[in-house]
C-alpha cells in the first residue's frame, strides 16, 4: 500500500485508468517556473557582496525595474534559475555559492505564504499547507510528502524542463531544508538526501551541512527525516499574524482560476499526480480537489478553460509527452518504469507515443538521438 500523505488526495475513479487516447489539440503552452520572489535570492545574495550583478539578473530574465517593482505574476523557469544559478557561481568565483544562496531563503521570498507558514501553531500545520498551496512558490516542482512508518519522506516531481544540473539541485533542496531549519529553530537533520544530478566536484561542504548522507545521480530529487519533526512546536506561531495572512494568501490563491497559465499550472500538477499513481485523468475526476484548492465548480472550471483556450486532454498529453521524454533522456530508469509512470497500461503503447512525438524509438531517445 503507498504510504499516506499529508495533503488527503482522493482515489481515483477505477475508471480513469481506461480512458482513451488522448487527441492532440492546439492549446497554449502553460508557463512553468519558480517565483520571481524565490529566484531574487541569487541576485541578492550577488549585491550583498557588492560584485555585479547584471549578469545574473539577465539570466533571470528580469530587469531591474521589475525588481523595484511588485514581483507577484514574474515567473522564472528552472532553466533560467539554472542559467542564474551558474553566473553567480562565476561571479562570486566559490563553487559553493548555490549552497549558500540557499540559506538566505526567507518569507519574504515566498510572498504572504512565506509569512502564513511561518505562524502556523506547529511544523505538521505548516508543511500540509505548503504541500496545498506550493504552486504560489514553485509551479514545476511538485513536493509530495508521505508517512513511511516512523520516518516522512518528501520527494519532488518536476514539470516541464528541470535540468539536473548541480546547482540547480543544490539550492532547490538545501533551500527548503534552510527555511525549515529557520522556521524551527532547530539544526533538523535528515537521515538520507537523494539529489537527481551529478556530485560536485568537492561535496564534502554539502554533506557536511545536510549533516547526512547525500546521494547523487538519482532518478527524482527526495529526502526522509524523522515523523517526529511533525510534532514540532512552531516558535514563531502568531494567531493574529496567520488570520492576517492566511487571507492575503487565499486572495492570492483564488485568483490562481482567473489566471489561464496558472490554472493551467495548477492542472498540470495534479495530472501529473494522477499519471503517476497509474491513472490517466478525466477532468471530473479532478474536480472534488480542483474545488478544494481553487474554490472553481467542475462547471466554472470548464468555463475558465474554455476562456483561456485550455484544452484538458492537451494539457494531459502535454504532461505525459514532457515527463516521459525528460525520463528518457535524464534518467536510467527501467523503459517499462517510465510507462507505468505515465500510466501506459503497455510499454509498448508509450512505443508508439514516443515515435508519434518525436519519430523515434524510446531507446533512440535515451541514447541522444534528436526528435
Amino acid at each position: 500500500m503507498p504510504a499516506p500523505s499529508l495533503h488527503t488526495n482522493r482515489a481515483p475513479p477505477a475508471h480513469a485508468a481506461t480512458c482513451p487516447t488522448i487527441a492532440t489539440v492546439n492549446t497554449p503552452a502553460v508557463s512553468l517556473g519558480f517565483a520571481a520572489s524565490y529566484a531574487r535570492l541569487v541576485v541578492d545574495h550577488v549585491r550583498a557582496r557588492d560584485l555585479p550583478h547584471q549578469p545574473v539578473l539577465a539570466a533571470l530574465g528580469l530587469s531591474e525595474a521589475d525588481l523595484a517593482g511588485d514581483l507577484a505574476g514574474h515567473w522564472v523557469p528552472a532553466t533560467r534559475l539554472c542559467d542564474a544559478l551558474h553566473a553567480a557561481t562565476a561571479v562570486c568565483n566559490d563553487p559553493h555559492t548555490a549552497l549558500q544562496i540557499a540559506q538566505d531563503v526567507r518569507p519574504a521570498n515566498m510572498g504572504p505564504l512565506g509569512y502564513t507558514l511561518i505562524s502556523c501553531t506547529g511544523f505538521e500545520d505548516g508543511l500540509a499547507l505548503f504541500e496545498r498551496l506550493q504552486t504560489l512558490v514553485c509551479t514545476q516542482l511538485r513536493a509530495v510528502h508521505q508517512l513511511k512508518g516512523d520516518r516522512i519522506v518528501s520527494r519532488l516531481e518536476t514539470l516541464g524542463e528541470v535540468p539536473r544540473d548541480t546547482l540547480l539541485w543544490t539550492f532547490t533542496m538545501a533551500s527548503r531544508l534552510a527555511f525549515a531549519r529557520w522556521v524551527a529553530g532547530r539544526q533538523l537533520v535528515p537521515d538520507a538526501v537523494w539529489l537527481p544530478c551529478p556530485a560536485p566536484s568537492d561535496a564534502a561542504p554539502l554533506r557536511a551541512w545536510y549533516g547526512c548522507p547525500v546521494h547523487f545521480d538519482a532518478p527524482h530529487a527526495s529526502e526522509q527525516g524523522p515523523a517526529a519533526w511533525l510534532a514540532l512546536p512552531n516558535p514563531h506561531a502568531d494567531a493574529q499574524l496567520h488570520r492576517l495572512m492566511s487571507a492575503m494568501t487565499d486572495q492570492q490563491w483564488s485568483r490562481l482560476a482567473q489566471d489561464g497559465h496558472r490554472l493551467g499550472a495548477v492542472l498540470r500538477q495534479h495530472i501529473a499526480a494522477r499519471l503517476q499513481a497509474g491513472c490517466v485523468p478525466l477532468l471530473e475526476d479532478l474536480a472534488p480537489d480542483l474545488e478544494a484548492d481553487l474554490g472553481c465548480s467542475l462547471r466554472q472550471l470548464q468555463r475558465r478553460l474554455a476562456e483561456h483556450r485550455l484544452s484538458f486532454k492537451d494539457l494531459v498529453e502535454q504532461v505525459r509527452r514532457e515527463q516521459v521524454l525528460h525520463e528518457l533522456r535524464h534518467t536510467s530508469l527501467p523503459l517499462a518504469e517510465v510507462a507505468a509512470r505515465a500510466a501506459y497500461a503497455e510499454p509498448s503503447s508509450m512505443h508508439r507515443a514516443v515515435r508519434r512525438w518525436t519519430g523515434l524509438t524510446p531507446l533512440a531517445v535515451r541514447q541522444g538521438a534528436v526528435g
